[in-house]
């Protein structure tokens, strides 16, 4: 294509893409600043770490996050002993080792207080008070009160999963004996079948040989008997042991597990699609992604939990999951852009004037928000915050990493979770009210306004209403299914699913300096990575962190 006319399909391409989205941006909208921002201020690009309080996983097969309608990513993580027993272990070593590295002068925390915030947290929960008393207290009570803290640290995101055994198997049932012999011979039908057993804890894209024999039998033994069949029931009981590699037990007649889900805002493709008359955000890729490490490129190669050394991705590690040519990835990344606070014009007035919590005679200049719409050329932007949890949260090896699978659903398929066992399914959402456009990296215009109903009016149209008590229902939901990897397609509907609004979670990272090196050196950003990967089951690299 020579120049010419590769320019004009440029003019003519952006000009498809105004075309598209100009029509669902608020006309002079400036957001609502009655309540502080949902994000992070900071100067100017510095690298950082995270300093909250969620736990970390080893083992990626209990690792299940997942994009849907809506504009957000579920991470559910089914914890273990050895994740629970090293919990408060794990945060005192974290702050042994941000406090040695502060006391020697390799690091110097600079632009706001996440880490004195930190140890403060630890002080008040009494962290290094139980650990004293491990020994005295036996395995099974430190167990239960390291649960309890876990639980008191991260609010409203630990769930003790317990599951009378008696509904799993009468809901299953229901499903298996509507199955006929041919309906087996499709491998769609039978994950479906095989996923209703623990509708969304058990996620198959694939099913062995020894697990699919297991369905065929079940399906046999519901059309035999009835659920509450002793032979029903211990079928039942072996299929979800085989389905999910032991992760949820039976005890006492209940299916249980000790869950940690968070619910993260975020963005997606900036274009649209059109669905049954709708303009939905668009997606991008749909199917199941395993992370990548990134191999092609600028910058340092080789690893998932790659750094960018374009300042606009704020020094947060990228997780790739689709190579899209040259030097370009599509991965889970931080916000990207940065609010100005002096040029950004739908912020309002209240927000532009914060002033620095290390340095009060200093204001901010800008602030990170993640835009849940429309937004990114075809990755998935979180919060600053959230996506360097999620790193944490994910093991620490990169090799280990490449295993965790990411699911991408259709733009019009929604996530429904039963997010706390008790039975009742709803569609998974999060208390979280801001989406803008942008041109190249910057902000542009607010998508809708920043309050709830006519956030929602724009994020789902007509498809959400609202009952006595101000509950928000969605009136009809469609549900993808994974047949493979890089491939989704629909599912089941249902009408009148309860609209789950996680809280926001806040996004503690905390900005630093570091002295021996320059942060954006290869040897700064070994010690960045290397910083986030701490914890009692991780031997970190003491050259790496500067302290050899």
């Amino acid at each position: 294509m020579n120049i010419q006319r590769k320019n004009l399909f440029s003019a003519l391409l952006i000009a498809s893409v105004l075309f598209t989205i100009l029509p669902a941006i608020a006309a002079n909208q400036q957001w609502d600043g009655s309540k502080p921002p949902q994000g992070v201020y900071f100067h100017w690009y510095e690298p950082s770490f995270y300093a909250g309080f969620a736990p970390r996983i080893d083992d990626p097969a209990r690792v299940h996050m997942e994009l849907a309608r809506g504009n957000q990513v579920r991470v559910t993580i089914v914890l273990d002993d050895t994740v629970i027993d090293n919990y408060l272990d794990d945060l005192i070593k974290r702050q042994t080792v941000y406090q040695t590295l502060i006391d020697r002068g390799v690091m110097k925390l600079s632009t706001n207080k996440a880490y004195e915030g930190y140890v403060e947290g630890l002080k008040a929960a009494g962290v290094e008070a139980l650990i004293a008393e491990k020994e005295g207290l036996g395995a099974e009570a430190y167990r239960q009160k390291s649960i309890e803290l876990l639980a008191k640290l991260n609010p409203q995101r630990i769930f003790q999963i317990r599951m009378p055994i008696e509904r799993v198997t009468a809901d299953w049932h229901t499903v298996l004996a509507a199955l006929s012999d041919d309906d087996l011979k499709s491998l769609a039908k039978r994950l479906d079948a095989a996923n209703a057993v623990l509708p969304g804890r058990v996620n198959l894209y694939q099913m062995s040989d020894e697990l699919t024999a297991l369905l065929r039998q079940a399906v046999a033994q519901a059309h035999a008997g009835g659920a509450e069949t002793a032979e029903f029931k211990k079928i039942t009981t072996d299929f979800i042991a085989q389905a999910t590699n032991g992760h949820y037990a039976i005890n006492n007649g209940n299916v249980e597990a000790l869950e940690f889900t968070s619910i993260y805002p975020v963005g997606t493709a900036q274009s649209w699609v059109n669905y049954k008359g709708k303009r939905l955000p668009a997606f991008g890729v749909h199917g199941v992604w395993h992370l990548i490490p990134r191999i092609h490129g600028k910058g340092y190669m080789g690893m998932v939990d790659y750094l960018s050394k374009n300042p606009g991705y704020g020094f947060i590690p990228m997780l790739g999951y689709q190579y899209a040519g040259g030097p370009a990835y599509n991965a889970l990344h931080n916000a990207g852009v940065r609010s100005n606070l002096g040029g950004t014009r739908f912020l309002p007035k209240e927000w532009r004037q914060v002033k620095s919590e290390r340095n009060p005679d200093k204001k901010y200049q800008n602030l990170w928000i993640v835009s849940r719409g429309p937004t990114s050329h075809g990755c998935t932007r979180m919060g600053s915050g959230h996506v360097s949890e999620l790193r944490h949260g994910l093991p620490a090896s990169s090799e280990t990493m490449e295993q965790v699978a990411y699911y991408r659903n259709l733009p019009q398929c929604y996530d429904i979770f039963d997010i706390n066992g008790d039975g009742k399914p709803e569609v998974m959402g999060v208390k979280y009210y801001m989406a803008y456009s942008t041109t190249g990296h910057t902000p542009k215009a607010a998508y809708a306004p920043n309050t709830r109903k006519p956030f929602y009016q724009w994020l789902y149209g007509d498809n959400v209403r609202y009952t006595e008590e101000d509950h928000a229902v969605l009136k009809e939901v469609l549900t993808c299914r994974f047949v493979g990897i890089k491939k989704a397609t629909e599912a089941q509907s249902f009408k009148d699913i309860p609209l789950y609004e996680a809280s926001y979670i806040p996004e503690p990272i905390q900005f630093y300096l570091t002295k021996p090196v320059d942060f954006q050196t290869r040897k700064g950003f070994a010690f960045n990575r290397e910083l986030r990967k701490v914890g009692v089951a991780h031997e970190s690299d003491r050259k790496a962190l500067l302290l050899d």
